[in-house]
């Protein structure tokens, strides 16, 4: 029989993707594209983890390939805005996966959150495969924000 091969999905974060989620939080590139950049603690990520799971307003995906983690995407839902945060895994970067989760993940809310009406991805200056990684799915610039440090 052969195997079907690259067969990608998403599936719910469960319990036991706490250490994954953990490392891949700290890899220094997704720490230096994030919008808080500091190391996270492991103390710190098991709260937010615990919070995360049981939080209505939150559903968070790790994207498949076959039985392969290639990475996570998080909505944080609020009224008809489901806020983006995705990344993924440090070895499977430039390889066009981001589009294809991004793309998976529109159609689940679309299905599980049909009051979703905008889903918006916030990039940090910079971060130029976010951006194209969203331009290429569809999204659209809507502003920039600019600030002075004191």
């Amino acid at each position: 029989m052969n195997k079907v091969e690259n067969v990608f999905y998403l599936r719910l974060v469960e319990p036991k993707d706490i250490d994954l989620l953990f490392t891949w939080a700290n890899d220094k590139e997704v720490r230096n594209n994030a919008f808080n950049t500091k190391p996270i603690l492991f103390e710190e990520h098991k709260k937010w983890f615990s919070k995360l799971i049981n939080d209505t307003n939150q559903v968070q995906y790790i994207f498949m390939k076959d039985d392969i983690p290639i990475g996570q995407i998080r909505f944080t839902i609020e009224d008809e805005k489901a806020y983006i945060d995705y990344s993924i895994a440090p070895e499977m970067r430039g390889k066009g996966y981001g589009k294809s989760m991004l793309s998976l993940a529109c159609k689940k809310i679309s299905e599980h959150f049909r009051y979703v009406k905008i889903l918006v991805g916030q990039v940090k200056k910079g971060n130029i495969a976010s951006e194209k990684c969203f331009e290429n799915c569809g999204y659209n610039e809507v502003f920039k924000q600019f600030e002075l440090k004191l």
